[in-house]
């Protein structure tokens, strides 16, 4: 498997994407569940968007952003083909021995 890194530019907000919203994240969170994506980042102006997914080629991961909810809102989609992504791993919370 390979990472594909994404930019993913939106539109400003109307109501009608707006309502996307949930389905959008519900698929999202899928996605990190089967371990399909990495991570998933937003911008504070909420027009940019930044995910890494975990594919075998470019055209699957092109695939997947294809069915994102929100696709038919992007207004640009860039696709970077990574070396590696490193990301901190998940820790457990410390252990109370009282």
């Amino acid at each position: 498997m390979a990472a594909y890194l994404f930019q993913l530019e939106l539109p400003p907000f109307t109501d009608d994407l707006d309502a996307v919203i949930p389905i959008h994240r519900a698929h999202i969170n899928s996605q990190f569940a089967e371990g399909r994506i990495l991570s998933y980042s937003v911008s504070s102006h909420r027009n940019m968007i930044w995910c890494v997914i975990n594919a075998e080629d470019e055209q699957e991961a092109m695939e997947m952003v294809l069915h994102f909810p929100l696709y038919q809102y992007f207004t640009e989609v860039s696709c970077h083909p990574l070396l590696f992504h490193n990301t901190l791993p998940a820790s457990l919370p410390g252990i109370s021995l009282n």
